[in-house]
C-alpha cells in the first residue's frame, strides 16, 4: 500500500499542476465562476489524499492532527504556487484571488471530512 499511495500522491499532485497549467479550453455555456467548484473540490481532495500519505507512512501511533496540519500547508502554499504560475507562465490564464479562496474552503471541507472520519483512519492505521 506504500508505494501505492506514493504514487498516487504524486500522480495527482502533479496531474493538478498540469491541468491548472494547461492553455483553457473555451467553455461558452459553463456558468461564471463554476471553475471555483472544481478547485473546491480539486483541494478537499488534495488534503484527504495528502493527509493519508503522512498519516500512513509514518510509524508513529499518534499523528493524527500533525499528518492533517501538513497536508493543509502543503495544499494551501501548492494552490498559491500554481496561481502564481498561472500568471507568469501561461497566457491564456491568470492569477485568481478566487481561486485561492475556493482551494482554501476546500482546504477546510477537507479538514472537516478528516476529522469526521478519524475513528476509521486510527483503524487503518492499526492494521497497517
Amino acid at each position: 500500500m506504500d508505494n501505492l499511495l506514493k504514487i498516487a500522491v504524486y500522480i495527482y499532485t502533479a496531474f493538478i499542476a498540469f491541468v491548472c497549467l494547461m492553455p483553457m479550453p473555451h467553455i461558452s455555456d459553463a456558468p461564471k465562476d463554476s471553475d471555483k467548484i472544481v478547485h473546491l473540490l480539486a483541494y478537499t481532495f488534495f488534503v484527504g489524499l495528502w493527509f493519508l500519505f503522512f498519516y500512513c507512512l509514518k510509524q508513529k501511533k499518534d499523528n493524527f492532527l500533525p499528518a492533517l496540519i501538513k497536508s493543509c500547508i502543503l495544499a494551501f502554499i501548492y494552490g498559491i504556487i500554481i496561481e502564481i504560475l498561472q500568471g507568469e507562465l501561461t497566457t491564456s490564464r491568470s492569477a485568481d484571488f478566487n481561486d485561492v479562496l475556493a482551494n482554501s474552503i476546500g482546504i477546510v471541507i477537507g479538514i472537516l471530512l478528516v476529522f469526521l472520519a478519524k475513528t476509521q483512519f486510527i483503524k487503518l492505521k492499526s492494521k497497517l
